[in-house]
This record gives C-alpha cells, sequence and structure tokens, in this order.
C-alpha cells in the first residue's frame, strides 16, 4: 500500500495570498486555499513587504532545512491549550495553503523569503496555531526574527 504524499499547510498574509504578487509563481498549484487567522500584528518594512510579528510562546517549532522533516513535525506536534486574548495581539487575517510537494515548495519560499535555517534571514520559518473556521492546526509561516 502506498503511503499518501506529505502535505504541507502554510499561512500566508501578504504577497503569498490569492491575488498577490507572488501567488501564481511561488503557491499556485495549491490543493486548497482557506480563510483562517493566527495571534500576531503586522507592519510594514520600508521596502513594503509586511512582516508578521507573533507572540513567542505561540511559536510551536522553527523551521529547518529539512522540508520532510518540518511536514512530519506540523503533522505529529502538540497544539497548545487556548489561552486567553493578550492585549496588544490580534487576529491576523490570511490564508491557508496546502500543497503536495513540501520538499520543492518550501526551498523556493524560503529562498524568497530570505529565510536560511541557522543563519541571519530576513523572515524566520516557524510553526504556529492556525485557526481556520472553528478548528486549530499547526501551519508554518514567515515571520519576524526574534
Amino acid at each position: 500500500m502506498a503511503t499518501p504524499p506529505a502535505t504541507l499547510r502554510l499561512f500566508v498574509y501578504g504577497t503569498l495570498k490569492s491575488g498577490g504578487r507572488y501567488h501564481e509563481r511561488f503557491c499556485g498549484g495549491a490543493l486548497s486555499i482557506e480563510p483562517a487567522s493566527v495571534r500576531g500584528r503586522l507592519y510594514t518594512l520600508p521596502e513594503g513587504y509586511p512582516v508578521l510579528v507573533v507572540p513567542p510562546e505561540t511559536i510551536l517549532a522553527d523551521g529547518s532545512g529539512d522540508a520532510i522533516a518540518d511536514v512530519t513535525r506540523q503533522e505529529t506536534c502538540v497544539m497548545p491549550a487556548a489561552s486567553p486574548e493578550d492585549a496588544g495581539w490580534q487576529d491576523v487575517q490570511g490564508e491557508l495553503q496546502t500543497f503536495d510537494d513540501p520538499a520543492d515548495r518550501l526551498a523556493a519560499i524560503d529562498a524568497l523569503e530570505d529565510f536560511h535555517p541557522g543563519a541571519p534571514s530576513l523572515y524566520q520559518r516557524v510553526l504556529l496555531p492556525v485557526r481556520r473556521n472553528a478548528e486549530c492546526v499547526a501551519a508554518w509561516a514567515y515571520v519576524e526574527p526574534s
């Protein structure tokens, strides 16, 4: 019996969203795209790109250079218990996009987002609890480095 392909879940909030500047090039061919949200704050870099800041305690894992290990981590992580709404944090709206080619997809988007595991990077890829409808799932997102 064949093992089903690993699926990547990615929360996007800026230029990778449907209709965004980089969506077709980097996220075309998504298996699904659903409205979703995370706790955080958005601001814009001087270059015009959005940046997501998240409460440190919501980060479930840091991204690595091994896409398959990261997808496995996404599927096996333990979701935190719901926490009270923190002052200063908002529900940041975005999209939960799902893909069936995690190795190729993450390599391309990591390069776009200037993410280099273990080295200085413009963005950090982290695993976050993402709300879609009434459920919470773990998905990767690019955020401000801590």
